[in-house]
């Protein structure tokens, strides 16, 4: 776990994949724009006082590459608020290493009842069977890993 925290460390140190990372959430709050109003992309362009060829630019290749001073006003002409902030390092993997853990430790357990399972909503789960000392029973499960 420590060699891939430390390659998500690495990547999270990079400018890149966090420009990224704002251009996907503007790209995705346009498109959504674009959607709700049922607007082409002429009509988008002309709300967003840009040329029709780079809405086409930005919804074809998602090439953004706009300064922060740009992307504040897109955003607000598609209807959103741009809610930038700067967090800790250590604080941020932190968190993100606590959710990943809570992520691969939550699992659903279903009752299997003759081989079939009850209430399963995942065709990926994994039948193991449990065995208690006090009782020679025994049960088996279902966990879903999903």
């Amino acid at each position: 776990m420590t060699n891939n925290s430390s390659n998500r460390e690495q990547i999270l140190n990079q400018p890149a994949y966090w420009v990224e990372n704002i251009n996907a959430f503007l790209y995705d709050a346009i498109v959504g724009y674009m959607e709700d109003n049922n607007l082409n992309q002429k009509q988008l362009a002309k709300h967003l006082d840009l040329s029709t060829g780079r809405v086409s630019q930005i919804l074809n290749d998602g090439e953004i590459n706009y300064s922060i001073e740009k992307i504040v006003e897109i955003a607000l002409k598609v209807g959103k608020f741009p809610n930038f902030k700067f967090e800790n390092k250590e604080a941020y993997l932190a968190k993100e290493k606590k959710e990943l853990e809570k992520k691969h430790t939550e699992y659903q357990f279903y009752l299997v009842y003759n081989n079939t399972f009850k209430e399963s909503k995942s065709k990926e789960a994994k039948i193991i069977t449990l065995k208690t000392r006090e009782t020679t029973q025994t049960l088996q499960v279902a966990l879903n890993y999903g």
